[in-house]
């Protein structure tokens, strides 16, 4: 039989980060408003991307490119919105 040390289920869940509270209805953060400054940030993070796979020397040759996937991805998705916005054609 196993002796119980006095702590409660309770106190551990609250130590653990559950809510006293009533949970409540979680609102999804509006989208992000990029800048001209993001999408040159994004071009640079592209062309650093691309230069890490162009360098590597290793024998994989998929190294590093899902870096560049996610830079590529961030660089269309900037574009797309500011091109919606009309500040970049």
């Amino acid at each position: 039989m196993k002796k119980s040390t006095g702590v409660s289920g309770k106190a551990i869940r609250r130590a653990f980060g559950a809510r006293v509270s009533p949970r409540k209805k979680r609102t999804r953060p509006e989208p992000r408003q990029y800048t001209l400054v993001d999408l040159e940030r994004a071009r640079d993070r592209v062309e650093a991307a691309e230069r890490r796979v162009v360098n590597d020397r290793s024998n994989n040759p998929n190294r590093g490119s899902a870096g560049l996937e996610r830079a590529r991805l961030e660089l269309s998705d900037i574009e797309s919105q500011l091109r919606v916005r009309g500040l970049f054609e």
